[in-house]
């Protein structure tokens, strides 16, 4: 699955034209007010889109067939999109590659608007599930639900929200 980027550029953009990131600078206080967003975000022209592609490491496919083999059920919260989260945990071996993701695969808030009497099953009687356009709290009910049904929780992650 790639990564899909929307490239625009905007033909006017005043005081922020020569801002040097010195909090001195006009254009500082203009980019500290949220409400100002709106009018810094309009205006742009399209230039056009870039897929990436960010392939997960090669180590991790050996990682989650060890995870398995050592009992540990494998479960990924990430904030990719669905369809992204689906493809990668496949590449992973989370899933397989013909396996059915149905009631294995939500977003945060499908999983979290669920009732908690389902929630508890799905989390008590999968193998493997992802858990896609997760936030922060998303991640924290998960955990504390899973810490409910008596499992041992542990996580890994790349980046500064990965652990709320």
């Amino acid at each position: 699955a790639l990564r899909c980027l929307a490239l625009a550029h905007k033909a006017d953009v005043g005081v922020l034209g020569n801002y040097d990131g010195t909090t001195s600078h006009p254009g500082h206080k203009l980019l500290q007010d949220p409400s100002k967003y709106a009018s810094l975000e309009s205006d742009l022209v399209f230039v056009g889109l870039v897929g990436l592609q960010d392939p997960p490491r090669p180590e991790v496919l050996a990682a989650i067939k060890q995870c398995r083999q050592a009992g540990i059920r494998v479960m990924v919260i990430t904030g990719d999109n669905k369809k992204t989260a689906e493809a990668i945990c496949q590449a992973i071996g989370v899933f397989g590659p013909q396996e059915s993701l149905d009631r294995k695969s939500f977003t945060g808030r499908e999983f979290v608007e669920l009732p908690r009497e389902e929630q508890m099953r799905i989390l008590r009687t999968v193998r493997g599930c992802v858990f896609s356009r997760a936030e922060p709290r998303h991640k924290q009910d998960i955990v504390r639900l899973l810490k409910e049904l008596g499992e041992v929780t542990a996580m890994t992650g790349d980046g500064v929200n990965d652990a709320p």
